[in-house]
């Protein structure tokens, strides 16, 4: 990985030795100033591509001379009439497509755009089911409960209800 970030900045730096030696002679950076004059294309793009300078850091966050470097191009290019699908494209084809913040729609990206929305309705989903049994589980349970501390209810046969009467009157007097 070191040496894929060694290649890019070496790459970088020679195509454009001009433009590092005016950044190394001004000094650092001021990210914040060059941020204030971009406008809303070239600052969304910053924030779709990764910085092959700044391991995890999108081209807006880095503050690296490589990285200027590359925001000026962009600048430059859609100054120029570029589009920025065009600009992303080139990106992608000339540095890979990790430089882009997220992965592309299609193909296997397609299902990783779509993968959380499709786990979190089908878990909804069976969250839903379980907790619809649960409720039918305890709404049968109290219902059973109810019925056995009413009693016999009115479905018991007469003469099986004398008799159970006489049985324990002869149990009471034996014992």
């Amino acid at each position: 990985m070191h040496v894929f970030v060694l290649a890019a900045v070496l790459a970088v730096l020679a195509a454009d030795q001009r433009n590092l030696v005016s950044a190394l002679a001004q000094g650092p950076s001021d990210t914040t100033a060059v941020r204030a004059q971009d406008d809303t294309e070239a600052q969304r793009l910053f924030g779709q591509l990764m910085s092959p300078f700044c391991q995890g850091l999108t081209l807006a966050a880095c503050p690296s001379p490589g990285a200027d470097s590359l925001r000026r191009d962009i600048r430059e290019r859609l100054s120029g009439g570029e589009t920025p699908r065009s600009v992303l494209a080139s990106y992608a084809a000339d540095w890979g497509e990790q430089m882009l913040g997220a992965p592309p729609v299609r193909d296997w990206g397609a299902v990783l755009w779509l993968a959380p929305g499709v786990l979190l309705t089908l878990g909804a989903i069976g969250l839903t089911i379980w907790l619809r049994t649960q409720r039918r589980k305890g709404n049968a349970a109290e219902s059973a409960d109810a019925a056995e501390a009413q009693g016999p209810g009115p479905l018991v046969d007469a003469s099986l209800q004398r008799r159970l009467e006489a049985e324990l009157k002869e149990y009471d007097r034996v014992v």
